[in-house]
């Protein structure tokens, strides 16, 4: 019997095919807004397409490999490659399903201090083609959605003296997948860039180190440069800053 006529070919072939281009059409829709080839809401756009095509080659390219009875090393590869992008693409669709369903507000500038936020400086000129404002929006802002989303997220008080406190949370920066542009340690500010990978969005992050009647205090604010919501990802940024200075 020819290759091409053993039962389930064909629908494994197809279903590969898409499998691989939708896992590449993912793939491509962030990078491709890296490279600009368009513009990132265009590669959202395709997010979704590529998924769902990448989940549905998975499931028709797993159903034919299965309904073979002579399988070659070929058609055994061409399997298991649309059984594991399916996968890929079926828990990636979970996992920002579950996401959203969290409910984020749609925030983008998150920090400890929502009364007198730490402010920008070395950052401002890096920020200047950004669509969001490197200035804290007071009125209307996300002050308050922050409050009753991130109750915890809240300044870091410790026990160190002024140098010791500064010392340490310039290194813990270094220590970040951040790249650090400026440092002022009279003015107890530490700013630094976060570039994402992926759609390589970029967050800025300034750091502000102060003095208490029992040591020292740290707030921490991030802010993305693009985009209205967040995901939630500058509070990770930050709860992660102040899980790494505390070890």
């Amino acid at each position: 019997m020819a290759a091409t006529n053993i039962k389930g070919s064909g629908l494994l072939k197809w279903g590969t095919s898409l499998a691989v281009l939708g896992g590449l059409a993912v793939i491509l829709s962030g990078y491709g807004y890296q490279w600009g080839w368009w513009h990132f809401s265009t590669g959202f756009s395709i997010i979704p397409w590529g998924t769902g095509s990448a989940i549905l080659g998975g499931i028709a390219g797993t159903a034919g490999f299965f309904r073979m009875k002579e399988r070659d090393q070929n058609y055994t590869i061409a399997g298991f490659t649309a059984m594991i992008i399916g996968l890929a693409a079926l828990s990636n669709f979970g996992y920002w399903y579950m996401e959203v369903q969290k409910g984020y507000p749609p925030i983008h500038d998150i920090t400890t201090d929502t009364v007198n936020p730490p402010e920008f400086d070395a950052i401002v000129p890096l920020r200047q083609d950004a669509p969001n404002p490197p200035e804290y929006i007071h009125e209307d802002g996300p002050a308050e959605a922050q409050r009753e989303f991130y109750e915890g997220l809240e300044t870091l008080n410790v026990s160190m003296d002024y140098d010791e406190a500064y010392d340490r949370a310039l290194e813990t920066a270094r220590e970040m997948p951040w790249q650090v542009v400026g440092e002022n340690k009279r003015e107890g500010r530490i700013e630094a860039y976060h570039k994402l990978p992926w759609f390589g969005f970029v967050d800025d992050v300034v750091i502000r180190v102060d003095t208490t009647a029992t040591g020292s205090k740290i707030d921490v604010r991030s802010k993305s440069r693009i985009g209205r919501g967040d995901l939630g990802v500058n509070a990770k940024r930050i709860q992660s800053y102040f899980e790494a200075y505390q070890k």
